[in-house]
């Protein structure tokens, strides 16, 4: 776990929501001998496996209609919210509605769940920084979309995600910049594997793409 301290950020409800990896990462050409799903699963797991070393599993709410990341979620004890399949914000706002009947005024975080070179450290911190300020949005690392969004009540969070999400989650929350790589590198497409490549990938993620025939 790379020395992080679970409890140390057990106050953080978590919001992940998923796609369903069947039709996920529509602009993402993985290598040769590698399906798209396969390798949007492997992120998405990989994910979630780095968030259960920061969250307590109690404390995650998983959005989703992939039938595989509910089963391993389930697997994990972490919270599951049926995705009806309305889009990415709608399905951040269940999450959040189910934080507020699990712990009303607790703060909450919305985390996406393409971030296979995510570590608990970069997480953990990022977290630490949010904690000093009301609301916190950090934003990838193109500047455009955002990876962590954050409220000290959960039940204000307005989630905005989307092209420029940055830039319209900015005027209710304070930009964080951290030079944590590691968080800010989402991957959508080709260009943004090669980056989360070159920093490390999560080991589901890894082992797949060095089954790969180009990866020999």
């Amino acid at each position: 776990m790379g020395g992080v301290s679970p409890t140390l950020t057990s106050t953080w409800f978590l919001v992940l929501p998923v796609k369903n990896t069947e039709r996920g990462k529509s602009r993402l050409t993985p290598p040769g001998g590698v399906a798209r799903r396969d390798l949007a699963l492997a992120m998405a797991l990989d994910t979630i496996d780095v968030v259960l070393q920061v969250v307590p599993a109690a404390q995650i709410v998983l959005v989703t209609d992939d039938p595989i990341v509910r089963t391993n979620a389930e697997s994990m004890a972490i919270n599951v919210v049926d995705d009806p399949g309305r889009g990415l914000n709608p399905a951040i706002e269940l999450g959040l509605a189910k934080v507020g009947e699990m712990a009303p005024g607790a703060p909450g975080a919305v985390l996406l769940a393409d971030l296979p070179a995510l570590t608990p450290d970069a997480l953990y911190e990022a977290l630490r920084a949010c904690a000093a300020t009301e609301s916190s949005i950090v934003p990838d690392e193109s500047g455009d979309g955002t990876v962590l969004l954050t409220h000290h009540d959960a039940s204000r969070l307005v989630p905005r995600f989307g092209t420029g999400s940055a830039a319209r989650h900015s005027r209710a929350a304070s930009i964080l910049r951290p030079d944590l790589p590691q968080l800010r590198t989402d991957v959508d497409d080709t260009e943004a594997l090669g980056r989360a490549r070159r920093l490390g990938l999560g080991p589901r993620t890894r082992g797949l793409l060095d089954t790969a025939p180009e990866a020999g």
